[in-house]
């Protein structure tokens, strides 16, 4: 596989997974059977591409990048679809997120 499929899956991934948290907030503790059902099989289509990139990608530096971009997106999906409001601390903490996701995926090369 190469790096560029990799990344692809990866990004299904993501996109998977935000469809899933996007859901979820509709299945009322997965009483409603539709939601429920597409929570279900949107993480696991999101599960299948992590497992299929992480053939290329290191697990630690895919999972990191993973969960702070579903951080941000999950964030932004609740401010802008569901009307939430994030304060400061907010803010912080994922600015704090990038910080470190940025740090792991340094090289150290010069």
């Amino acid at each position: 596989m190469t790096k560029k499929t990799a990344y692809f899956y990866f990004i299904l991934c993501i996109v998977f997974e935000q469809l899933g948290n996007l859901v979820i907030s509709y299945t009322e503790g997965f009483s409603k059977l539709l939601p429920s059902l597409l929570c279900l099989l949107f993480y696991g289509i999101c599960y299948f591409f992590f497992a299929k990139s992480l053939k290329v990608i290191n697990l630690a530096i895919g999972f990191a990048v993973w969960s702070g971009v579903s951080i941000i997106a999950v964030s932004c999906i609740s401010v802008f679809m569901l009307h939430s409001d994030l304060n400061w601390a907010d803010f912080l903490g994922m600015g704090i997120i990038i910080i470190g996701i940025a740090g792991m995926n340094l090289k150290g090369e010069a």
